[in-house]
């Protein structure tokens, strides 16, 4: 399995993605800038989730800030929360997280910590990368 190249650098590049994002949502709660964003859209992503809990949805939550120069960036981020439906009114705020050299790349002051969430990503990313590129001893 192992000696195939191409599976073997894609699930590589798999790994280090997750690892980047793990790390950056970190990164982002320790030196990323704090501002206010405007929720522009709140969409339900398909249907009821299977994880055991009912009445559960994805929702996709769209927002819009406004950086010290006057740019306005647009973002968003993925809840999962009850069946009650939100719409936004262009009036609701969210505290985000971004770097102040690259704004794009921002997220909810809430994900931008060290938690369960980003340890998960960072070590599943180890994995794949171990499990890919570990020497198999020859029987």
């Amino acid at each position: 399995m192992n000696n195939k190249p191409i599976p073997r650098f894609l699930i590589t590049l798999l790994g280090i993605a997750l690892i980047l994002m793990g790390i950056t949502e970190i990164a982002l709660g320790l030196i990323g800038e704090s501002t206010s964003a405007v929720v522009t859209s709140i969409r339900r992503e398909g249907g009821e989730r299977d994880d055991g809990k009912p009445g559960r949805y994805t929702y996709n939550i769209g927002y819009t800030f406004t950086l010290p120069s006057g740019k306005e960036i647009n973002g968003f981020s993925k809840k999962i929360d009850d069946s009650v439906y939100l719409k936004a009114d262009d009036k609701s705020n969210i505290r985000i997280r971004y770097f102040s050299a690259f704004p794009y790349i921002n997220t909810p002051q809430n994900d931008a910590r060290f938690g369960a969430g980003q340890l998960t990503l960072i070590l599943t990313g180890l994995f794949l990368i171990f499990l890919m590129n570990v020497k198999r001893a020859a029987n």
